[in-house]
C-alpha cells in the first residue's frame, strides 16, 4: 500500500508539473499574439513658404513624399514657388524641406520713366554683351533686374560663356517672354 501511495504522489506531483508548464506556454503564446510591433516614423523639417513652418514626424507607411509633409504643416502659401521644388520627392528621416518663395518683380511706371521705343532696334556697338557685362550693366537690359543679373553672371560661372543669346533662356527666370524683350539688346562676342 505504501508503494500505491508514492506512486500516486508522484503521478500527482507529475501531473501538476504538466498542467504548470503548459499553463506558463498558453501564456507566453498569447503574449506574442498581442504583441503589435513599433510603428516606424520620419521626421522632416519643413520651412519658408509654408503656413507653419516645423519639424513634423509622419507615420512611414513607405510612401511619404514631400507633399505630405507640406500638407502636414498647414500647406503651401500664396508665395510658394513650387516650379523649383519637387513635391513629388520621397521622404527620408532628418531631411530639411525648404519651400522658396516665387520671386516678385516690380514694373516701374511707364509714365514715370522714358523708355526707348521698344521696337527700336540697338546699334551694334549699343548691344550688351552678356558674355563680359557685369551685374550693373546686366540690369540695362530690358525685363532684367539684381536678381536675374545674378543668376546670369552665376550660370556664366558654372557654365561657360553663352554661345548663343538664344542660350540665356537656360537661365532661372527668363523665359520666351522675356527673352522677346531683351533679344535685339543683347549679344555674345
Amino acid at each position: 500500500m505504501k508503494n500505491k501511495i508514492i506512486a500516486s504522489s508522484i503521478l500527482a506531483v507529475v501531473i501538476l508539473a504538466a498542467f504548470f508548464l503548459l499553463g506558463e506556454d498558453s501564456k507566453e503564446i498569447q503574449v506574442a499574439e498581442n504583441f503589435e510591433p513599433a510603428k516606424k516614423e520620419i521626421t522632416v523639417y519643413i520651412s519658408g513658404q509654408v503656413k507653419n513652418p516645423a519639424v513634423v514626424t509622419l507615420e512611414d507607411n513607405g510612401k511619404l513624399r514631400a507633399v505630405d509633409a507640406v500638407n502636414a504643416v498647414g500647406g503651401l502659401t500664396e508665395f510658394a514657388d513650387t516650379e523649383i521644388i519637387n513635391l513629388a520627392e520621397p521622404l527620408t528621416d532628418g531631411q530639411h524641406i525648404h519651400i522658396p518663395a516665387k520671386e516678385i518683380i516690380f514694373q516701374e511706371n511707364p509714365a514715370a520713366t522714358s523708355t526707348p521705343n521698344k521696337s527700336a532696334k540697338f546699334a551694334q556697338g549699343d548691344l550688351i554683351n552678356i558674355n563680359t557685362a557685369d551685374e550693373n550693366e546686366l540690369q540695362k537690359i530690358r525685363g532684367v533686374g539684381k536678381v536675374i543679373a545674378g543668376r546670369i553672371v552665376e550660370y556664366r560661372k558654372q557654365n561657360g560663356a553663352f554661345q548663343s543669346i538664344e542660350e540665356i533662356k537656360k537661365v532661372r527666370g527668363i523665359g520666351d517672354k522675356t527673352f522677346e524683350k531683351m533679344k535685339d539688346t543683347i549679344t555674345v562676342q
